[in-house]
C-alpha cells in the first residue's frame, strides 16, 4: 500500500498459530525506517507500546538536516491471540524541493521483521536457530537476555510507502522574497505599535504629575 500525506500509521499483522509452543520467549517487530521517517517517542506511549529505537530523535529538522542513516524501532508485543496487530504512528521529514510541476517524493519502507527471542536455556522443537537478526541493525538492550531468534515469515504489513509533496526548487527565490518582505513588514509594525504605546504611557505620566 502507499500513503499520501505526511502522517499515517504503520500496522503489521502477525498470525501466531504456534504461540504456546513459544511460552518462554518473547514477541518482537523490528521496523527499518529511511532518514525521511519519524517516530514521536511521546505518541509512541500514548499509544501503550514498549518499545527502543535507535535513530536521530530530533522531530524538527527537515530531511536536508539530518544524515541518510536509518533509524530502527524495536517494539515488544503481547502474544494475547492467534493474529497480533501491531499499529506504529509514523511521520515524514520536509522533503528537499526538486524541479517539475507538482513534483514528489515516494520514501520506500522495508517490510518489518517479526520475530521470537528465546534464551539460551529454551530448547524447542520448532525453534530454527538464527542467532543473529539482520546484520545492519543496531543493538538492544531490549534483546540483552536472548541468544536464538526465530523470525516469522507469514506477517503483512501496511502500507509499505509514503507519497508526499515537497517544493519546487524555481519557487526558492520568490519564498525567500516573501519571507523577508512579511518579516520586515512586522518588524516595522511592531516598532510602531512599541513607539505609539510608549508616548500614550508618557502623556498619561505627564498629566498625573
Amino acid at each position: 500500500m502507499q500513503a499520501k500525506g505526511f502522517h499515517t500509521t504503520l500496522s503489521t499483522n502477525i498470525p501466531l498459530h504456534a504461540r504456546h509452543e513459544y511460552a518462554a520467549c518473547n514477541l518482537f517487530v523490528l521496523h527499518e525506517l529511511p532518514a525521511d521517517i519519524i517516530v514521536d517517542s511521546f505518541e509512541l506511549n500514548d499509544h501503550g507500546l514498549f518499545f527502543q529505537f535507535v535513530g536521530n530523535t530530533n522531530l524538527e529538522l527537515p530531511t536536508s538536516g539530518v544524515t541518510n542513516e536509518p533509524g530502527w524501532l524495536l517494539v515488544a508485543v503481547k502474544p494475547e491471540t492467534d493474529l497480533v496487530v501491531v499499529d506504529v504512528p509514523l511521520h515524514v521529514r520536509y522533503g528537499v524541493p526538486h524541479e517539475g510541476h507538482n513534483p514528489r517524493h515516494i520514501i520506500q519502507l522495508p517490510p518489518p521483521t517479526c520475530f521470537w527471542a528465546c534464551p539460551s536455556s529454551c530448547a524447542l522443537q520448532a525453534l530454527s536457530c538464527r542467532p543473529t537478526l539482520p546484520s545492519q541493525s543496531p543493538k538492544f538492550h531490549l534483546l540483552n537476555s536472548s541468544a536464538q531468534f526465530e523470525i516469522l515469515q507469514h506477517t503483512t504489513s501496511a502500507p509499505l510507502s509514503f507519497d508526499i509533496p515537497v517544493g519546487n526548487i524555481n519557487h526558492t527565490l520568490y519564498i525567500e522574497l516573501c519571507t523577508v518582505t512579511v518579516t520586515l513588514l512586522a518588524f516595522v509594525y511592531i516598532v510602531q505599535h512599541c513607539w505609539t504605546i510608549s508616548k500614550t504611557l508618557y502623556s498619561a505620566h505627564l498629566k498625573m504629575q
